[in-house]
């Protein structure tokens, strides 16, 4: 009985990883204005920051149907395999919701799924966890139990330059996004538990930044899994965070990069980076 593990698209898993591991990813959809589109398969990340940044359609993004998924079910039934999903927070997006009605409608035991509470690398390290327990030999449930445990430790700091873009994807309140974009602060966001928080702002990025190591330094990594650097449309900022993280000896062993795609990158706007991690006990 093998496992099939299927992940969607705001993990930005890339393609090739993906097809390297024996994973699975469901798109989210994209829209700008009368176009639609599907994430990482009919966008690049490229073309999604130069049409984001024309500004000539605010994007929206919409979960998978549960249609989607039942497909892969069905298939996995058929085949007697195992299923084990990990998908975006459910206090994010209705992703999971659409998963758990296939499950449903597919009436087979076989099927897990996991509410990351978290997106992008945070799911990334979940994912990579995951494969691991499989090609050790764990099956489904047990993975699943597994990954909830280390769930709750995944922490994700980044750096926006406006709060706007989450405003208007209602993942944070009216009030917060405004005092951002009045007081020209740079804000630091905290995704934990599947919410987004302002944990701090800044006057301008390189404050911004300190902020993010202060964090990090709060709640230390653990090196046992891989760390990511995260961006939106630009590494610029890649350098100078390193070599605080480095100064201050906080610089994960396990250090990789993640290109945040159009479904998160819908939410949080250019001009973002950050670090996603799994924190010490």
């Amino acid at each position: 009985m093998a496992i099939r593990i299927i992940v969607d698209s705001a993990s930005d898993f890339p393609p090739e990883k993906a097809q390297l591991r024996r994973v699975t990813v469901v798109p989210l959809t994209i829209h700008f204005g009368p176009t639609t589109y599907y994430d990482g398969k009919t966008i690049s990340n490229d073309l999604f920051y130069k049409l984001l940044t024309a500004g000539a359609y605010h994007p929206t993004t919409a979960q998978p149907s549960p249609e989607a998924f039942l497909k892969l079910f069905e298939e996995a039934k058929a085949a007697g395999d195992q299923v084990l999903c990990i998908l975006l927070s459910s206090n994010l997006s209705g992703t999971y919701q659409s998963a758990n009605i296939a499950k449903g409608l597919c009436s087979y035991e076989e099927i897990y799924l996991v509410d990351s509470g978290t997106a992008s690398a945070g799911i990334q390290i979940l994912i990579n966890y995951a494969c691991k327990l499989r090609d050790g030999g764990l099956d489904a449930a047990d993975i699943a139990s597994a990954l909830e445990s280390v769930k709750h430790r995944i922490r994700i700091y980044a750096a926006v330059d406006t709060l706007e873009y989450l405003r208007k994807g209602g993942r944070l309140s009216a009030a917060q996004a405004v005092l951002g974009a009045v007081s020209r602060l740079k804000p630091v966001i905290d995704v934990r538990e599947g919410k987004v928080a302002v944990a701090s702002k800044s006057f301008g990025m390189a404050a911004a930044t300190k902020q993010l190591i202060k964090q990090v330094a709060e709640h230390p990594v653990d090196d046992a899994f891989p760390s990511y650097f995260l961006y939106t449309d630009s590494t610029a900022m890649k350098e100078k965070f390193v070599s605080l993280l480095r100064e201050k000896g906080l610089l994960p062993t396990k250090m990789h990069d993640c290109g945040l795609g159009a479904t998160i990158g819908t939410h949080v706007g250019p001009g973002a980076f950050g670090l996603a991690y799994v924190a010490a006990k």
